[in-house]
């Protein structure tokens, strides 16, 4: 592939080929310009139930899969988590007790309990390569410590308390899937050695020390990977002289522990947490035109360029991520990080790649998948949505933003915090 076809594949960089028709891209979704209503929220849902048969007319016309309930085919759409992380969502997707009303927002002695469950869906969407990845690992220390023991020798870690925690990622990768995937087998396995070297202890109260050393973790952990990534990719492109191809990824990390969410984002995916049923961003995108980015672009002798959107030298829509290794000092690998204190308000946190921002707000996705993880989604289109578990509301969400015209590969990680209140009717995590 010519560095022009790879360019166009990264964030926004125009596509050589034509845009889809109207036609395409209008599936009967509302457009809602302001928080949605009641009445939208069904419209919404109605619109979704609806797009079966349409989605796979679309699949047959642009040579996925035809049949999106054959297991086989379903593969080709859905890149599916990891074997250990398979069955702690299995495990984790267990019918919790209902929430009492009035709870006691005082931190029990333990901290919160882990996630009631978790899923991911990773769809290719209308681009022609598939370029996202995603990542989760739960217990978080116990995982990254039985990956090490894959490739080197030693005794087995003992996680201690650390092992409450859980990791999560998505990673959205441009020019390629390299570094994306390099992320997803590295950079959770690199952040257990950073959190051990530190003596960090996510099952465990801490404080303001404490929220230091985690963004001295994050940072070490992001410097590490991109560090990897550089050197792979220069060996790549050693011999391909005056033709050097970029390749890189934005990266969300969520650690969600007893006690507190961390979150590390370089580039534009997003985290977004709700809260008492309100949107509360855990991440800030990294775009060219933020003031604070466009001054440290300047400043390090950049451009930012409008070209069919705010870019970086007119090439990436991002101005931090993981790789691109030709495009430093101006792209950085640092990540902004953000220590959030759980409450007993805290319900769900969705953690996307720009496929799915790009089409919805935040106030939209964090209605859309409380409808679902509420049971309403289910006792009221029971045909289409078959459950309300973290994984039915990922796979909720990338419906929507394919609905909703996304042109962008969609990778969506859903994290349900407590057991909503559950809608009358509604099944548990697929179960009547």
């Amino acid at each position: 592939m010519s560095s022009s076809e790879a360019s166009a594949q990264d964030h926004g960089v125009p596509a050589l080929e034509a845009q889809a028709s109207a036609e395409e891209h209008d599936h009967g979704v509302p457009a809602l310009d302001e928080a949605p209503t009641p009445a939208d929220t069904d419209k919404i849902l109605a619109a979704v139930a609806q797009l079966a048969r349409r989605r796979r007319l679309e699949a047959r016309r642009l040579g996925r899969t035809a049949s999106a309930g054959a297991q086989g085919e379903a593969s080709k759409r859905a890149r599916p988590v990891s074997d250990a992380s398979a069955d702690s969502s299995r495990e984790s997707a267990k019918v919790a007790p209902e929430p009492r009303e009035g709870a006691s927002a005082v931190v029990p002695p333990g901290g919160w309990p882990k996630s009631v469950s978790h899923g991911a869906m990773s769809v290719i969407g209308r681009r022609r390569e598939m370029e996202d990845a995603f990542a989760v690992a739960a217990p978080f220390l116990v995982a990254a410590a039985a990956g090490e023991e894959k490739s080197g020798e030693g005794e087995e870690k003992d996680g201690g308390g650390e092992a409450e925690a859980e990791f999560f990622a998505v990673y959205d990768g441009h020019g390629g899937s390299r570094v994306a995937n390099a992320c997803r087998e590295r950079l959770h396995v690199v952040l257990a050695e950073e959190v051990t070297r530190l003596q960090l202890q996510p099952g465990k109260g801490g404080d303001g020390d404490g929220v230091l050393r985690w963004r001295e973790a994050m940072e070490a952990c992001f410097a590490r990977v991109d560090g990897e990534v550089v050197v792979v990719e220069r060996e790549a492109n050693k011999n391909k002289a005056g033709h050097t191809m970029g390749c890189g990824s934005t990266a969300v990390v969520a650690v969600v522990g007893p006690r507190r969410i961390v979150v590390a984002n370089c580039g534009d995916s997003r985290a977004v947490l709700s809260r008492g049923g309100v949107p509360m961003p855990l991440s800030s995108d990294h775009k060219p035109d933020r003031p604070d980015e466009l001054e440290r672009v300047e400043s390090a002798g950049g451009r930012v360029i409008n070209w069919n959107g705010y870019r970086v030298l007119g090439v990436l829509s991002t101005s931090r991520s993981i790789g691109d290794y030709y495009m430093k000092p101006f792209i950085s690998a640092e990540p902004e990080v953000t220590v959030t204190e759980r409450t007993h308000k805290d319900e769900f946190i969705i953690l996307a790649s720009d496929g799915l921002w790009d089409v919805m707000t935040n106030e939209e996705a964090c209605k859309v998948a409380r409808n679902c993880l509420c049971g309403h989604a289910a006792a009221k289109y029971p045909d289409t949505v078959h459950g309300s578990s973290g994984s039915d509301a990922a796979a909720m969400l990338v419906e929507f933003a394919m609905s909703r015209g996304s042109t962008d590969n969609i990778s969506v990680v859903v994290v349900e915090l407590k057991r909503l209140k559950r809608w009358k009717g509604g099944r548990q995590n697929g179960r009547t």
